[in-house]
């Protein structure tokens, strides 16, 4: 019967784990170039039993939340005839510089600061294949490999790293390892929007809360159970 505790609480805990996840994609879903994340739910003893090997004692079984991951999907795009403006037609992201170093986003609502410097909303500057920050004048046009007519300059466009990215916040990525160029076009006047499908996202994030009331009422069903042995055993 405890172990129907275990089993019980890990289905309310992997639940509220995703639908964590599930929260923030819909929070985002009009974030410039957010990519949602996605995850999956594994068996508990099985994961284990993978990570430390077969020699392992009882266990209970139970669900855990596995596979975070982001989903590198191409977001709607949209034309907005601003010039500082740019969308990534397929694979790759724009490099910037923070003040922690290199970060990567896939958000291209970009403005020109004071210094006419092409920025991130945050004033982060963006980056060219040299590792120069870009001043293009007003107005400017971005070919689609990301050249920059009349400047000789390119925007640095890398590839999705093979290892995966973490967040940064603030819509940037930290990626290690050695980036490749990208294999995407880079469209000016143009802004690629969230990828989360908010029907899809709402649709999963009720799934989830019927497996947390139905987590939920099986640990209120152990908890009845070893009551009703407790007083059985009294009785005795």
């Amino acid at each position: 019967m405890i172990r129907g505790f275990y089993t019980a609480l890990s289905g309310i805990v992997s639940n509220m784990t995703r639908q964590a996840v599930v929260a923030d994609n819909i929070a985002n879903v009009n974030t410039v170039g957010f990519k949602e994340s996605r995850t999956t739910q594994d068996d508990f003893e099985m994961q284990v039993m993978n990570t430390l090997g077969p020699t392992l004692g009882l266990l209970g079984t139970g669900a855990v939340p596995t596979n975070l991951r982001l989903d590198l999907s191409q977001g709607p795009l949209e034309v907005t005839g601003v010039q500082t403006d740019l969308a990534i037609e397929g694979d790759g992201l724009f490099e910037v510089r923070t003040g922690n170093g290199i970060a990567y986003t896939r958000a291209g609502d970009f403005q020109l600061d004071a210094a006419g410097t092409l920025c991130t909303e945050q004033g982060y500057p963006v980056l060219d294949t040299a590792g120069h920050t870009i001043t293009p004048g007003k107005p400017f046009t971005v070919q689609d490999d990301g050249t920059i007519v009349g400047t000789g300059q390119r925007i640095a466009l890398v590839g999705w790293p093979p290892g995966g990215l973490s967040r940064l916040g603030e819509n940037l990525y930290a990626a290690g390892g050695q980036l490749q160029p990208a294999t995407g076009k880079i469209r000016q006047n143009v802004l690629e929007h969230s990828n989360t499908d908010l029907a899809v996202a709402m649709t999963e994030l009720v799934q989830l809360q019927r497996g947390f009331q139905m987590s939920s009422r099986a640990l209120s069903i152990q908890d009845n159970t070893i009551g009703d042995a407790t007083a059985l055993g009294r009785l005795r």
